[in-house]
């Protein structure tokens, strides 16, 4: 007997049959949990930048821990509040009647929300930095010690929040790939003893 095994993975999605109303639940999920995402990185930042300048002007004349503390998250909270809201009013989605385009939206904001679950992971270590620098006298050892705690804060904060985000994004892409993935064993004789057997993967 002889046994032949063809695998075949198509490079889009397009060509795979799904109902146009699930590729539009996917795509309004996906454009839905960003959105949440902005905000709550808007709101995040909005709190840090208030509650930061309140915390330095108060302490003019008080603990400098506390002053460039206050100083630090201050800045990051105008940062986050900007990205967020520049997020919202210019943000582009993919077309929700183009399956691979909105594979391919899912799969890049994946990775753009990795890749920032990274950068929080360096900005704790540069926040600790800082404050165990502190301890080897430094000038303004209090300050550094200030501006090294907001940024560890920051760096949890944003890692927490786009944690959630990351968690929400691999979700909808394992539903996604799911119903995408279909796998066909077909079995014919081409001639008396002789089989063929073709696998076809479509993702």
């Amino acid at each position: 007997m002889l046994l032949g095994i063809a695998t075949a993975i198509p490079a889009r999605a397009q060509g795979v049959p799904l109902e146009s109303a699930q590729v539009e639940a996917w795509a309004l999920a996906q454009r839905t949990s960003q959105r949440a995402h902005l905000w709550r990185v808007s709101a995040w930042g909005l709190a840090n930048a208030v509650g930061g300048l309140a915390l330095w002007a108060g302490t003019r004349n008080g603990s400098e821990v506390w002053r460039g503390y206050g100083l630090q998250s201050s800045l990051w909270g105008v940062i986050n509040l900007g990205i967020g809201t520049a997020g919202l009013l210019g943000g582009s989605y993919p077309d929700p009647a183009d399956l691979g385009a909105v594979l391919a939206a899912e799969r890049s904001y994946h990775d753009i929300v990795l890749l920032n679950m990274g950068l929080n992971v360096g900005y704790m270590a540069v926040g600790t930095a800082l404050v165990a620098a502190a301890h080897y006298g430094v000038r303004n050892a209090s300050t550094w010690r200030g501006h090294g705690a907001a940024v560890i804060v920051q760096g949890v904060g944003l890692f927490v929040l786009d944690g959630v985000t990351l968690l929400r994004s691999r979700g909808r892409l394992g539903d996604m790939l799911d119903a995408l993935t279909s796998v066909a064993i077909q079995a014919s004789p081409v001639a008396p003893d002789v089989w063929t057997v073709g696998v076809a993967l479509t993702f």
